[in-house]
């Protein structure tokens, strides 16, 4: 299978270098390995957390190995990481059904690269996250606790190597999007089944006005829907959202015969439920005359009890 070097340079104001300490040094390792595993799930599912056991193609795409551990300021970590067209080859053999399946010269790095990128960008209509992934990604902060001030990731999409940068404000960025990112809601939604996608639990539907939503099967084998392929289903699931408002995929508890159902069921539906809040927008930092600090010491303290109590009846 072939393999391909990369690096992933870490900065850091201490210059740890190839002596780094093995605390935050373990947050790297597994920060990384766990971002190249969602980034890849993302790439071929369109979801960046699955529950069960993991197929073989996935296992053999996320086999990143750690070679070696050099530098003199920077502390360079370097990798070697499977082609995706090998590693993943029964996919590439099939009808693309996301679009943002990544070509098979691509490692798992390339892909990440590509999730940083568009991050990095702020792009709230992006295929390449869900929410899950943007959290993971906003947890590298613990990382940039721990001593360092960037992670370089060394990607090789255009033929020419280059860096994608995760840093502070790539991690903001990210919160940003997790949190303005509209919450899941239960839908029914009629359509043509137009694809099914078994290694991968996939499918894909066409809506009367001939769009298109892809989407997974949470739970049981897609392959019993197969029966239903290019016939009219009613799928019953969670409309999954990106940051922009717009349907990122289908959820899909069950997926059954539609026959006769209303095109009133076959519409994209629009989130109902908003965005989230994101608790430290709600923070005020007190000052003398703010806060409690503009309560204290306003209450003349000398009125008698009749006063007290006329104050407070006139107040009701």
């Amino acid at each position: 299978m072939p393999i391909v070097h990369h690096a992933v340079r870490l900065s850091s104001p201490k210059g740890f270098g190839h002596r780094v300490p093995p605390a935050p040094l373990g947050i790297a390792l597994k920060q990384v390995d766990a971002a190249v595993r969602r980034s890849i799930l993302m790439a071929f599912e369109g979801r960046s957390v699955t529950a069960g056991r993991p197929r073989a193609w996935f296992n053999a795409a996320c086999d990143i190995r750690l070679v070696d551990v050099q530098g003199n300021d920077d502390t360079t970590l370097h990798f070697e990481a499977p082609e995706l067209g090998e590693a993943a080859a029964e996919l590439y053999l099939q009808t693309e059904i996301w679009p943002s399946r990544p070509p098979p010269g691509w490692t798992g790095f390339d892909v990440l690269a590509g999730v940083l990128q568009d991050v990095g960008a702020g792009n709230s209509d992006s295929e390449r996250f869900d929410r899950p992934l943007l959290q993971h990604l906003a947890h590298f902060g613990r990382l940039l606790d721990a001593g360092f001030d960037a992670l370089r990731v060394e990607e090789h999409r255009t033929g020419v190597p280059g860096e994608a940068v995760l840093d502070r404000a790539t991690v903001e960025t990210a919160r940003k999007l997790s949190a303005s990112t509209p919450r899941a809601q239960a839908v029914r939604i009629a359509g043509l089944l137009d694809m099914v996608r078994v290694s991968t639990q996939s499918f894909a539907i066409k809506l009367d006005d001939g769009e298109e939503i892809r989407g997974v099967l949470t739970g049981g084998s897609v392959d019993a829907a197969g029966v239903l392929l290019n016939r009219r289903v009613l799928v019953h699931g969670r409309a999954v959202y990106r940051p922009s408002g717009r349907i990122l995929r289908l959820d899909a508890e069950r997926i059954e015969d539609g026959e006769g159902v209303s095109g009133f069921w076959s519409k994209v539906p629009k989130p109902i439920f908003g965005r989230r809040l994101d608790p430290r927008a709600l923070y005020r930092p007190q000052t003398a005359t703010t806060g409690v600090n503009a309560i204290f010491g306003q209450w003349p303290g000398d009125e008698t009890d009749e006063e007290f109590d006329q104050a407070i009846k006139e107040l009701s």
